[in-house]
């Protein structure tokens, strides 16, 4: 965050105050600390560097010298006339003949086998998979170890020497599960082995040389500090170029990758350089030395706490007592602050209540600053705007009002009622009996309707002229529909505003029983949700909604859906005049299953 997007953030001015004083007044002293540790560990780790650099080199000659006398031995074998005869003699012989220099080259490899410490067997391969072994740790050429390997560790390695056309190959350690403990990790030294035969050149087979793991362990963690040079904690092992690690005093180690070892993702660790140094997170600093006949890597895992002791132990000096100063210093920052900042509370709370509706509040003025000016402005402002509020609602009342008169006042309500009633007489006389039904329920409903339109009412009044308008409407339509009216008991002192169901059934009727001779169920329900609000459904099962459909309804675009040139996007504006945010309207519409419109109210 930028410092110009911090003095414009929702932090309170009061904390902005706290944190610009705490910067100011620590920020520097933390600076000059920092760049002070920084150089000295810094200085500190490169003259380690240099330290463990020369111990390195010698580490990797050491290692170079193992695995040559290693490879000697190898070499020995493959040029060893007898070994080449008896090969030669195996392959291409007689059975009897096969039988008897195999057994001859047994003996040449338990030979060698046993010529240096650190051997555990000696094989060879034919080009066809199969194999001749000595095993030194079991004594024996038929329990060796390649019975205890892991099923693919063959095949990999006789795909790693196919490969290999030329030169010797190096193997990554694996486990040896001898039954006995836990496994032994050892490695492979192998080279292809070619012959004369007819006077051509033949790929007789691979020998391969297994040496304990033991052996890179004693090579990698051979020191020789300088005399005087401080004995510093540290660890030497192998690992490969996929960070494997192939060689660990812990044996347990063994086969994990280094981002396991050092708790870091294996994408931060730096590339492979012949040699560098770099300081991880958890206390230890770590170096690589690249051993470029094989390709591993010589690690040096050196304990950071040996190295920066004494300087730990200042830095923890020096931030106990630059906590303490923080503390303290903090403490009056903050009291300060607050005496600073104590009208800016007051106005900003009294905001806060302006928000919520407390329009009255007041702030008591007893300061004699600048912030004095601000609070008598703010009390002045408060004032006016209670009066132009008040001075609204009853303007906005009044055309509420005139709007509703002017209305009324389009029809002449003596008129309609006397010729109702004239027309009532003469169908009395004629017998049609139905007819004045009709027509005394037709005044009924003008003379509610008309009358005080906006008023509240029973619901018991409000069911019975819902009763009068359905069935005029069911007469309308030649009984296509049938309606249900229901009223939770203990409903009948609920009072609502009249005509507010009106659209909703007229557009059930019109909409969801269009095209219908029959079958069509009109249902409403009266209940209540709670103590506090009444509920009320009406439900049909007509032709149905689409989604989009009732999205327009309720944001009053769709001009189809409207009844008696009353919509229903004026019934929702009637709802936030009656009720505001109290009233909710849902539509639950499925099509060619019915429509639900839910209505929730207050009990007023």
């Amino acid at each position: 965050m930028s410092l110009l997007n911090f003095f414009k953030s929702e932090i309170s001015f009061k904390n902005k105050l706290i944190i610009t004083f705490v910067l100011v007044t620590f920020l520097p002293a933390i600076i000059m600390q920092y760049i002070t540790y920084w150089n000295s560990t810094q200085v500190m780790t490169a003259k380690i560097n240099d330290m463990v650099h020369n111990n390195l080199i010698q580490t990797n000659k050491n290692l170079d010298t193992s695995l040559s006398a290693y490879s000697d031995i190898l070499y020995q074998v493959f040029s060893d006339d007898a070994v080449i005869d008896s090969i030669h003699h195996m392959l291409h012989g007689s059975d009897p003949e096969s039988l008897l220099y195999a057994s001859r080259l047994r003996s040449l490899l338990a030979s060698y086998t046993y010529s240096k410490e650190g051997i555990r067997s000696l094989s060879f391969f034919n080009m066809d998979g199969s194999y001749i072994a000595f095993d030194r740790v079991t004594g024996s050429s038929i329990d060796t170890l390649w019975n205890n390997m892991k099923p693919d560790s063959q095949q990999n390695l006789l795909q790693a020497l196919k490969g290999n056309q030329q030169g010797s190959v190096i193997t990554a350690t694996e486990q040896v599960m001898d039954g006995s403990n836990d496994g032994q990790y050892v490695f492979h030294i192998a080279r292809k082995m070619t012959g004369l035969s007819d006077g051509n050149l033949e790929d007789l087979g691979y020998i391969v040389i297994t040496i304990d793991e033991a052996v890179l362990s004693q090579a990698v963690n051979f020191s020789a500090p300088e005399r005087g040079s401080k004995q510093l904690s540290s660890t030497n092992f192998l690992m490969d170029a996929q960070h494997t690690i192939l060689s660990f005093h812990d044996k347990q180690n063994i086969g994990k990758s280094l981002s396991d070892l050092m708790d870091r993702q294996a994408a931060d660790l730096p590339e492979m350089l012949p040699l560098q140094a770099v300081v991880l997170k958890q206390p230890s600093i770590i170096n690589y030395y690249q051993n470029e006949k094989t390709g591993w890597t010589i690690v040096n895992v050196t304990n950071e706490s040996d190295l920066f002791s004494e300087m730990y132990t200042m830095q923890k000096i020096n931030v106990i007592t630059g906590a303490v100063m923080v503390i303290v210093t903090t403490v009056l920052i903050i009291y300060f602050s607050g005496l600073l900042t104590k009208s800016i509370r007051k106005i900003v709370n009294a905001m806060k209540l302006a928000q919520r509706g407390h329009l009255n509040a007041q702030i008591k003025n007893d300061s004699r600053d600048e912030f004095s000016i601000i609070i008598s402005s703010y009390n002045k402002m408060m004032v006016t705007i209670n009066e132009l509020l008040e001075e609204t609602r009853v303007a906005v009342q009044k055309q509420k009002e005139s709007e509703i008169r002017s209305l009324e006042a389009q029809i002449n309500p003596h008129f309609l009622y006397n010729t109702l009633d004239s027309i009532n007489w003469m169908a009395i006389e004629k017998d049609e009996h139905e007819i004045s039904r009709m027509l005394k329920g037709l005044a009924h409903i003008l003379r509610y309707s008309i009358s005080q339109s906006n008023k509240l009412v029973l619901l018991t009044e409000e069911i019975e002229w819902l009763e009068q308008y359905l069935f005029l409407q069911h007469n309308r339509f030649n009984g296509a529909f049938e309606y249900v009216i229901e009223m939770e008991e203990g409903m009948s002192r609920v009072k609502l505003h009249k005509l507010l169901l009106q659209p909703f059934i007229e557009n059930a009727i019109l909409h969801a029983f269009l095209g219908k001779k029959s079958g069509g169920l009109l249902k409403i329900r009266f209940f209540f949700q709670d103590s506090s609000n009444i509920c009320i459904h009406i439900e049909d099962n007509g032709w149905g909604m689409e989604e989009e459909v009732v999205k327009d309804l309720l944001e009053g675009k769709n001009r189809s859906m409207k009844s008696s040139g009353i919509g229903v996007k004026n019934v929702i504006d009637r709802l936030n005049l009656y009720y505001g945010n109290k009233a909710k309207l849902s539509f639950h519409s499925q099509v060619g299953v019915g429509t639900v419109v839910s209505l929730l109210l207050p009990n007023e």
